[in-house]
């Protein structure tokens, strides 16, 4: 599906319009058939072997030029119903004759997204609205790392109270699947950020490189953030494991105690109930001697195991 937008102003919101105008439009191409990204070629004369490229979902963001026109592949994240984060291309093109065009054979960013941002975004002046549709990518990436932080904290909380689950854990396999796609993604932007800051094709003006520094810089904080939850994920997993073997060993000497304790009686009920002679047995008084005196020894064996804090 194609859509057209202008924005004059600054301070306007995007106004969604019926067909597009020579200059100062954006042309936002979401879901599109191979019928559609070749129509928008022909109509716009792109070059076809960079705009093919947009249907390799395994894309990654980078910048080229051909003829007037910049190429800039950039990655749009998803979060699907099972909690898996994935991304898909989205090419956003300058052709030098004040169109901007972008494209994705799925979802691209929203008009109000590009909005949020704080820079002076019109559609007549391309580089901005470049800069608008990066930092809004970015901040789902952003939202994106945020959910995932919420579930690592979540976990971490219920460790206190023992009531993590094996299910958690393998969640994590999801979590740190995730936070490695989003540094991947993040790190990849940062690189093309990072050439279109050199501007060695003059087609930013000097505003435009400064609030690249801030997107360069807000993908670097997100970066460094990434580090910090999957340091936290391993921190997590270390802990259940310390717990859980130290919860063991507990379990284990408290078995090994209670066997012991069991295992005494057996020994002089063993014995008593050989046909040998044996001292006391023709005593009537014998049964209930014996089972005192191993009664008597469990409670000491007991309250020694105890003092030493065997259990």
């Amino acid at each position: 599906m194609i859509a057209y937008y202008a924005k004059r102003s600054p301070g306007e919101d995007f106004q969604q319009i019926s067909a597009p105008i020579e200059a100062g439009c954006w042309i936002d191409g979401a879901n599109l058939s191979d019928q559609e990204i070749d129509a928008l070629i022909e109509r716009y004369q792109l070059d076809p072997n960079i705009v093919y490229d947009v249907r390799d979902r395994s894309e990654l963001p980078r910048l080229e030029f051909s003829g007037e026109a910049a190429y800039v592949f950039i990655r749009v994240p998803h979060l699907a119903k099972s909690g898996k984060v994935s991304a898909l291309p989205m090419l956003a093109v300058m052709n030098g004759h004040g169109t901007f065009i972008t494209m994705s054979i799925g979802d691209t960013v929203s008009p109000e997204s590009v909005s949020l941002s704080t820079l002076p975004i019109t559609s007549e002046q391309t580089d901005t609205l470049l800069l608008g549709v990066i930092a809004a990518v970015v901040t789902q990436f952003e939202e994106l790392i945020g959910h995932t932080a919420r579930s690592i904290t979540d976990t971490a909380n219920r460790l206190k109270s023992h009531d993590v689950t094996n299910r958690d854990f393998i969640h994590f396999v999801t979590v740190e699947a995730n936070l490695s796609h989003c540094h991947l993604n993040l790190d990849s932007t940062l690189a093309v950020v990072r050439r279109l800051r050199e501007n060695h094709h003059e087609r930013l003006t000097p505003d435009s490189i400064e609030a690249l520094d801030d997107v360069a810089l807000h993908i670097q904080q997100l970066l460094v953030s990434i580090n910090s939850h999957s340091q936290s994920v391993e921190s997590i997993r270390n802990a259940y494991s310390t717990v859980a073997n130290n919860t063991l060993n507990q379990r284990m000497k408290t078995l090994t105690v209670f066997t012991v304790l069991i295992t005494l009686p057996n020994v002089f009920y063993g014995m008593y109930g050989m046909n040998v002679a044996l001292p006391l047995a023709d005593k009537p008084w014998a049964y209930p001697a014996i089972v005192g005196f191993t009664l008597v020894l469990i409670i000491v064996v007991f309250a020694v195991a105890k003092r030493l804090r065997i259990f």
